[in-house]
């Protein structure tokens, strides 16, 4: 989960496949160790100095990592929480967000995708460890001949590193991990999970997270919330789309990852954080006190267009049960009158490929939602399934560098059946088939282990899902939530700063 992040929840970039097995995921939790064999020998010998002690990171809702919570997740067994701290957390598209989102999120992120209020958990306490004598362990057999490299630079470490008491070996041990995995150059996607970031994004992807209830796009220069969660903290407090974040209790969040100011933000429920924003359009800085809270998050929100037969239909994330509430939305809509559709998923860490599967099917009577591309450049086709309700209403879909892994797969199926136009700036670019494989001290390592294409088989991996028309934002403005379009006539929303959401609104007929 990076495009956007969920401060209170990770892409969410957020994306944790099934094998083709588990028809519901399309990815599996429990992979074939030969899908990691690549793997086993170096995180093999990284926890062998490294057994017993766990070190914790609490990070951000969304789909973890820098862009979108960009991944298409699947559920995943939930290892035993360690540590003391309750974890809690903003939401970021991730995805993302991530995954964050995502792109991500995929994701990653998710967005996918974070969620800042998390409180680090406490982490184990540093003792110095003695220079190790004798010789260093040998390397596997089967191990790269350069991986002697490796050993030689933790002998120096341990030998000469001045600070004894940062010679924690669950920190090192993680560590190397992860720059193992960061290495690989899938940002927001494949990724290293401790523990507590592992427990993070299943929550984030089931739609519950803890904390003050916005997102954050941490593609700006200036972090900014895109979505404030109605009737949530943030919103009671006074926070809008748009507003600038300046601190999180004392400290400056501008230049931070989007991960470390998701940290700050998350927290235990209950307890209470100080934010300074900058209100969109003003220049004051407002300090405000928030107390986190429980939230469910919406996957999909939706309204009429005041004045037209025009439906909204706003996908927040792919997560756990998002096609379903996107069906019952569409249903409303219909019979409410709604005859045409703004689809519209920017800054959509994504999440569950099967959701995705789902939701396009609600536009596309036939054909293919997207292909799986595995090592060998095998490709399997993903149907559309039956029942959709939208298969002749006409529908414009909205995306922006925030839309990544699963709602990047929507966006390339539609325009690939050439069903509508699809309308904004180019996407996050998450296009890779996530599988968590869990460690014996309940880290995880998510592993892009298959590629998505469109079903005119595009690459989406890195490229993402260049729009029929490029519009646009003006640097001013946030897109615009279902819930804003209550009170405004159509001139106003044709002429308002939502220049994306305008022009769907020309390309359909409103005037």
């Amino acid at each position: 989960m990076h495009p956007d992040h969920d401060l209170d929840q990770t892409p969410a970039d957020r994306s944790l496949p099934a094998e083709p097995s588990d028809p519901q995921r399309g990815v599996s939790a429990r992979s074939p160790m030969r899908a990691v064999l690549p793997f086993v020998w170096l995180l093999s010998v990284l926890l062998a100095f490294g057994a017993g002690l766990i070190v914790e990171r609490a990070l951000l809702d969304r789909p973890s990592g820098v862009g979108p919570v960009a991944a298409v997740p699947t559920p995943m067994p939930t290892p035993a929480p360690t540590g003391t701290s309750t974890p809690a957390g903003l939401t970021t598209p991730a995805g993302t967000a991530t995954p964050a989102g995502t792109p991500g999120t995929s994701s990653s992120a998710t967005p996918a995708a974070s969620d800042p209020s998390a409180e680090p958990t406490a982490p184990s306490s540093p003792t110095p460890r003695p220079t190790p004598a004798g010789p260093p362990a040998s390397a596997p057999p089967d191990a790269p001949p350069d991986f002697a490299v490796f050993w030689e630079a933790f002998r120096v470490v341990q030998d000469r590193y001045v600070d004894r008491a940062a010679l924690d070996a669950p920190n090192l041990t993680h560590g190397a991990i992860r720059g193992m995995v960061d290495a690989l150059n899938d940002t927001g996607h494949s990724l290293f999970l401790t523990p507590e970031d592992l427990r993070v994004e299943q929550q984030s992807l089931q739609g519950v997270i803890i904390g003050i209830g916005v997102v954050l796009d941490a593609t700006s220069a200036v972090p900014t919330l895109t979505t404030v969660i109605s009737g949530g903290p943030a919103d009671r407090a006074g926070i809008r789309p748009g507003d600038q974040l300046v601190k999180v209790d004392d400290r400056e969040v501008a230049g931070l990852p989007a991960n470390e100011i998701v940290k700050l933000v998350r927290g235990p429920e209950g307890s209470t954080v100080r934010v300074t924003v900058i209100h969109r359009g003003q220049t004051a800085q407002v300090e405000l006190t928030i107390v986190r809270e429980r939230i469910t998050v919406p996957a999909v929100t939706s309204a009429v267009v005041p004045g037209t037969d025009i439906l909204h239909l706003r996908v927040v994330q792919f997560s756990s049960g998002a096609a379903e509430q996107l069906h019952r939305q569409l249903q409303a809509g219909i019979d409410a009158g709604a005859r045409r559709v703004i689809l519209d998923v920017r800054n959509d860490p994504g999440g569950f490929v099967n959701e995705a599967i789902a939701i396009a099917s609600e536009f596309l009577r036939e054909g293919d939602v997207y292909l799986r591309q595995d090592a060998q450049g095998n490709r399997t086709p993903q149907p559309v399934v039956a029942g959709g309700l939208a298969h002749d209403l006409p529908v414009v879909v909205l995306v922006d560098k925030g839309t990544a892994s699963s709602a990047e797969i929507v966006a390339g199926a539609i325009q690939d059946a050439e069903r509508g136009p699809v309308i904004g700036v180019t996407t996050f670019g998450t296009g890779t088939l996530l599988n968590v494989f869990e460690l014996s001290d309940g880290s995880a390592v998510r592993l892009g282990i298959e590629q998505w294409l469109t079903p005119d088989g595009r690459e989406i991996w890195r490229k993402g899902i260049a729009p029929d028309e490029v519009i646009e934002l003006p640097a001013d403005a946030v897109p615009l939530e279902p819930d804003e379009l209550e009170g405004q006539t159509v001139q106003q929303l044709l002429t308002g700063k939502d220049s994306q959401f305008a022009r769907a609104l020309r390309i359909l007929g409103a005037t």
